[in-house]
C-alpha cells in the first residue's frame, strides 16, 4: 500500500486560492488596470517583514512592490518605484492599498508574529 501524502490537501488548497483584484481610483488603477494579487507564500511574508520594526512604515511599500501584478501576471512596480513611492506618493493611499493586499484578517502586527 502506498504511503499517504498528508501534505497534498494543504498544497491543493493553496493552489486554488483566488487572485484578489484591487482597484485604486487615486492611482488610476481601475478596470483592466487594477492590481492583481496572488496569495502570499510564507517565504514571501518572511522576506517582506525580515528586519522591519513596528515603526517601519516602508514595509507597506514592500508589500505593494512584491505583490502588485497586472492582469497578465507582470510586476507593476520595481525597486525604483519603491524609492519614488517613499518621496512622492500619498502615504494614506499606500496604507490603504497595502492593507487590501494583506487582506482584511491580517495586519502588519499579526504577520510579523507568523
Amino acid at each position: 500500500m502506498p504511503k499517504k501524502d498528508y501534505l497534498e490537501g494543504a498544497i491543493n488548497h493553496f493552489k486554488h486560492q483566488e487572485i484578489k483584484i484591487i482597484e485604486v481610483e487615486e492611482w488610476g488603477l481601475t478596470g483592466e488596470d487594477a492590481i492583481y494579487v496572488k496569495p502570499f507564500t510564507l517565504l514571501e511574508k518572511a522576506e517582506i517583514f525580515k528586519g522591519s520594526n513596528d515603526n517601519d512604515l516602508t514595509v507597506l511599500i514592500d508589500v505593494i512592490v512584491k505583490k502588485a501584478e497586472t492582469k497578465d501576471g507582470e510586476k507593476m512596480f520595481d525597486l525604483e518605484s519603491k524609492i519614488k513611492m517613499k518621496k512622492f506618493v500619498d502615504p494614506d493611499v499606500i496604507g490603504k492599498v497595502a492593507t487590501l493586499i494583506l487582506g482584511q484578517n491580517e495586519n502588519i502586527q499579526t504577520l510579523k508574529k507568523k
